[in-house]
C-alpha cells in the first residue's frame, strides 16, 4: 500500500510538469521564460520550498513522532554560485554551470541547552539549461549527516551512515504567470550502506505578481524514495515576501523525517519559517 500510494502521489505531481512541456515549447513567450530563471537570470529557478535545496532558513517548529511532540528549530545555511553561462544568439537556448551547498541543522528547543540534534550536508555540481520555455537541471550531489555530541550523550542513540552520492534530473516549466512546476527522477551512484537507488521529486510554487503592494507565495514539494518504500515526504509552505528573496510563512511537513539521521522515522512538522534564496 505504501508503494502504491507513494507512486500515485509522485506520478500525479510529476505529471503536471511533464504535461506542460509541449504547450510551453509551442508558446515561446518571454513571460514564461522569466518564470524559470533565477534572480541572477540563470536558467532553472531554485525550488526554495523543497527541504532538499540549500537555502538560508530559520524555522521554529512543533515536531510530532510516534505521538511524542517536541519543539525544534531548523537552522539551514545554503547558497549557490553560478560560474558560467552561454546563450545562443536568438535567446531560445542557454546553458549554465553552478555549484551549490548547504548545512541543515536541527536543534532541541525542549532541552536546557537547546543542543544540536542532527546536521546534514548537501553539496552539488549543477548543469542548468533552458530550451524555450522549458528548463532542466542535472545535479551530481553528495549527502552526509551526523548526530550532535550532546544528543548522543543524552540519549545513547547510535548514528547511522547516510553518506551517498547521486544524480538527479529535474524539468521545470511555468504554464501561467507566477506558477512554476518541476519534477524528475534521481538515482544513487554510491551509498554506504547500499540504499535502494531510485527516487522521484516533484512540486509546484506560486508567487503573486511582482510590483504588488503585498506579495504572497505558496509551494508544495514531494519526495519519494525506493529505500523508504515510496512513502511520500511532503513539504508545504504558505506566506508572504518581505523583500527580494526573503519570505516568512507557515511551514508544514509530513512523512519521512527531513533530518537524515532519522529518515526512517515519520514525523509531522508545523511552525513558522523565515527563508532567503538568491
Amino acid at each position: 500500500m505504501k508503494l502504491q500510494r507513494g507512486l500515485a502521489v509522485g506520478l500525479l505531481l510529476l505529471a503536471v510538469p511533464v504535461a506542460v512541456v509541449r504547450p510551453l515549447a509551442a508558446q515561446a513567450n518571454r513571460g514564461a521564460a522569466s518564470g524559470i530563471r533565477d534572480a541572477s537570470g540563470h536558467p532553472f529557478r531554485t525550488p526554495a520550498g523543497s527541504p532538499l535545496e540549500p537555502v538560508h532558513r530559520l524555522a521554529l517548529l512543533s515536531a510530532t513522532r510516534n505521538s511524542l511532540r517536541d519543539g525544534i528549530a531548523l537552522a539551514d545555511v545554503g547558497d549557490r554560485l553560478g560560474f558560467w553561462i552561454r546563450r545562443d544568439p536568438n535567446g531560445e537556448v542557454e546553458y549554465a554551470g553552478a555549484i551549490h551547498g548547504g548545512a541543515f541543522s536541527r536543534f532541541d528547543l525542549g532541552g536546557p541547552d537547546q543542543a544540536l540534534i542532527e546536521v546534514h550536508y548537501r553539496i552539488g555540481a549543477l548543469l542548468r539549461a533552458r530550451f524555450g520555455e522549458v528548463a532542466a537541471r542535472a545535479e551530481l550531489y553528495h549527502v552526509s549527516s551526523h548526530l550532535g555530541d550532546e544528543f548522543l550523550l543524552d540519549t545513547g542513540a547510535r548514528p547511522i551512515s547516510t553518506s551517498r552520492e547521486g544524480l538527479e534530473l529535474l524539468l521545470q516549466g511555468s504554464p501561467v504567470s507566477g506558477l512554476t512546476v518541476y519534477g524528475g527522477p534521481g538515482v544513487l551512484l554510491r551509498a554506504t550502506p547500499d540504499f535502494e537507488p531510485l527516487s522521484l521529486r516533484a512540486g509546484a510554487a506560486w508567487e503573486s505578481a511582482a510590483g504588488a503592494r503585498a506579495r504572497f507565495y505558496a509551494s508544495v514539494d514531494y519526495f519519494g524514495w525506493a529505500e523508504l518504500e515510496w512513502e511520500p515526504a511532503i513539504a508545504a509552505e504558505l506566506g508572504a515576501g518581505l523583500g527580494r528573496g526573503t519570505r516568512v510563512g507557515l511551514l508544514l511537513g509530513f512523512g519521512p523525517s527531513r533530518a537524515e539521521q532519522f529518515l526512517r522515522q515519520s514525523e509531522r512538522l508545523i511552525g513558522l519559517s523565515v527563508s532567503h534564496v538568491r
